[in-house]
């Protein structure tokens, strides 16, 4: 056997593209599972830790690997979106709303009436990937 037999790579060919996105694509489902059930315990540990310590009268505590603090930040939910989206327009702070184009809704417009002020369509290419 010679060396360039030896270091030769396998031949990348579409087959074995397609079942390397396979097992990524399962690896990412297994590690979102994982994550979800994190962070549903983690969710819980923080309500009960903050329980605790509001029954302790502590804002402040330590354990042996970390220290917890309890933050307070105002948070909105918005009761009516017409409202509050025409408020920030009437002020001029479109800041208050983040800046996410709806492609489904966008392009369901476009194709109702045809090219939408201010925005640019391109053509995003994927792999659309099924089990087998």
């Amino acid at each position: 056997m010679t060396a360039a037999t030896i270091a030769k790579k396998p031949k990348v060919t579409v087959g074995s593209l397609i079942d390397k996105l396979s097992a990524i694509r399962t690896a990412k489902r297994d590690l979102a599972a994982q994550e979800k059930v994190l962070n549903a315990e983690y969710e819980g540990l923080q309500t009960q830790l903050i329980e605790l310590m509001d029954s302790e009268g502590l804002s402040k505590s330590t354990g042996r690997s970390a220290t917890a603090s309890i933050t307070t930040s105002r948070q909105f939910t918005p009761e009516n979106w017409d409202t509050f989206v025409a408020y920030a327009a009437k002020i001029k702070r479109f800041d208050l709303v983040q800046r996410r184009v709806s492609a489904p809704a966008v392009r369901e417009l476009w194709e109702m009436k045809g090219p939408v002020p201010g925005l640019t369509p391109y053509d995003k290419r994927e792999i659309s990937l099924r089990d087998l």
